[in-house]
């Protein structure tokens, strides 16, 4: 079933925005070899708490347009606020599983977000495909900046993910993709064009997270890559159609969200100065707002 938020969008606007994209993608990388590491990590902050925390400001918004259907506005609060207390749970219970889970969700919604116009064949292969595709993008940032992330996990949990294990988690999550694309092409549910499309941006993403920094290389993919159509859907979700007044409001109702949002994480820095304890419950937080978030877009999708 075709996800319902692209079905009526306009294919000149998706296509200009996916030129877009990719320019601006090889303008940022231009802009990282010019400058040091502190403008570039500067850039992806910006990115980051602007666009990257906006796109998921709307959840509230999206759950009552839902609501004006199936009247589940209460219970589907009370799921939202369980999932993310499960979340805090998890990982005051065990951190490092925490982290594992947060990488095995996010990937699912970054693969989500990345193919789900595209494929669409049935609910639990498309959870698996979307997943395996996520997390060749999760590896091969980890790949390329296996010292960072390692002093970001030595910093929260005290623990590190080896080289050898990144390169067998790419490899299989690689090779789990292939062999689903090639069940696909078997029942022509996907065509040599788009694994050849998808390829190429699977190669350009490497290059990037290779030329840039850890956190310049996530905020590219994560903003440009995902947010920025995830506000797209959203909107054409929420207005029916994307222009500058559903633009408008889809804005209006979020920033009030995301001031709250870069509030609470100032807070947390001037309560949390030292950098550890800081960057530990910043990721509890992500985790909490990440998880119901999914589950969301989810709904939106379905």
């Amino acid at each position: 079933m075709l996800n319902y938020y692209f079905c009526n969008m306009h294919v000149d606007f998706v296509k200009n925005y996916q030129n877009f994209k990719i320019y601006f993608t090889i303008f940022l990388v231009w802009v990282s070899v010019q400058f040091d590491v502190i403008v570039e990590d500067s850039i992806a902050f910006i990115l980051i708490l602007s666009i990257g925390l906006l796109h998921g400001a709307n959840d509230i918004l999206i759950l009552s347009e839902e609501d004006k259907v199936r009247q589940k506005k209460i219970q589907n609060l009370v799921v939202y606020s369980l999932i993310s207390i499960t979340c805090v749970g998890i990982y005051l219970i065990h951190d490092y599983i925490a982290i594992l889970l947060f990488i095995i969700i996010s990937s699912y919604h970054f693969g989500e977000e990345h193919l789900s116009s595209i494929i669409s064949f049935h609910n639990f292969f498309d959870i698996l495909y979307y997943t395996f595709f996520g997390l060749i993008i999760f590896n091969l940032i980890f790949f390329t900046s296996i010292v960072e992330v390692n002093a970001i996990l030595i910093e929260m949990v005290n623990a590190r993910f080896t080289e050898s294990g990144i390169l067998i988690s790419l490899i299989a999550s690689i090779t789990i993709t292939v062999l689903l694309s090639i069940y696909l092409l078997i029942k022509r549910k996907l065509s040599f064009t788009t694994i050849g499309l998808e390829s190429f941006y699977l190669l350009l993403l490497f290059l990037v997270f290779k030329a840039t920094s850890l956190i310049l290389g996530f905020a590219i993919y994560f903003v440009f890559w995902h947010s920025f159509p995830s506000m797209i859907g959203q909107i054409q979700y929420i207005s029916e159609k994307v222009d500058n007044k559903s633009t408008l409001y889809y804005l209006k109702k979020a920033s009030p969200f995301w001031f709250i949002s870069v509030l609470g994480l100032a807070f947390l820095f001037w309560v949390f100065p030292e950098i550890n304890v800081f960057t530990t419950f910043v990721f509890a937080v992500l985790f909490a707002v990440t998880a119901p978030h999914i589950w969301v877009m989810y709904r939106m999708k379905h």
